[in-house]
């Protein structure tokens, strides 16, 4: 009997050993998925959806004993569309439509016990089936563009600067574009965030189409994040630039007179997360 029950404690301290090391390998590797819906879907302080409500899912792979992740995210847009002139054959009924763009996103984490975190990445905006880089005058606009960023946080401050090197969202063959954007994400009390942040977008100068001085902005936000749990948060924002609707009368941050797209306005979005 004593022997049974000993083997028995053995079985049990393998088996136990066993499970927690399965159940260890398990938590190295995190995916996760999140849907969202925002009142206007705004990126560097610009609508991507005209001013209207957008729709948004994603799904995330991060290993935690290394810091590397990687993901892609998708969410309703009009901008691509509505950049089509107004003159365009395409722009009828039978054009092929860009309804979303689909991001693609790898990189890795690092930080350290003194707070201080680095994070390291590469990015690709996709816009399926945009024909603007066929449209006369628009050669070598396309939408889908890539970007390496680098990002550094110490406590609730950070800096991030972004880098295309290809062609830049809005802008043909503009390599050498590049973000910065300094912000904060403050803890104000459990569950309650308070989000900072001001941006600068600078567009390379090579003299092609759409290709000066006028497209460059600068952006902020002030903004509330709460997590209601069970993976459920949603945030309220007020968001501006000072980029262009118009210069010289020709439509600038505003396409094809469809409406200026960096105004300030309130961003409500609610997100889930299981």
């Amino acid at each position: 009997m004593k022997k049974l029950i000993l083997a028995s404690a053995m079985a049990a301290a393998f088996t136990g050993g066993f499970a927690q090391a399965e159940e260890a390998a398990k938590s190295d590797h995190v995916i996760s998925y999140n849907v969202g819906a925002t009142s206007d879907y705004v990126f560097r302080g610009i609508s991507q959806s005209r001013n209207r409500p957008a729709f948004s899912g994603g799904v995330d792979y991060a290993h935690a004993p290394t810091g590397v992740y990687a993901g892609t995210w998708v969410s309703t847009i009009s901008w691509v569309d509505d950049s089509y002139p107004a003159s365009s054959i395409s722009n009828s009924s039978s054009r092929p439509r860009t309804p979303y763009e689909q991001d693609f996103y790898a990189g890795i984490k690092l930080g350290d016990a003194a707070g201080l975190n680095f994070d390291v990445g590469t990015i690709y905006y996709y816009y399926p089936r945009n024909k603007l880089h066929l449209e006369p005058g628009y050669v070598g606009l396309k939408a889908n563009t890539n970007e390496v960023y680098g990002k550094v946080a110490y406590g609730p401050v950070y800096f991030k600067a972004s880098y295309a090197i290809g062609d830049a969202i809005w802008v043909s063959n503009k390599a050498g574009s590049y973000y910065l954007d300094l912000g904060a994400d403050v803890p104000v009390m459990e569950g309650l965030v308070v989000n900072a942040h001001v941006g600068r977008f600078v567009f390379k100068q090579d003299g092609t189409i759409l290709a000066d001085s006028r497209y460059d902005y600068s952006d902020w936000k002030i903004g509330l994040t709460k997590d209601f749990g069970s993976g459920l948060s949603g945030s309220i924002a007020a968001t501006g630039t000072n980029a262009k609707d118009t210069f010289n009368g020709s439509n600038v941050w505003n396409f094809n007179g469809t409406g200026y797209l960096g105004d300030t306005k309130g961003v409500v979005t609610v997100t889930k997360t299981f």
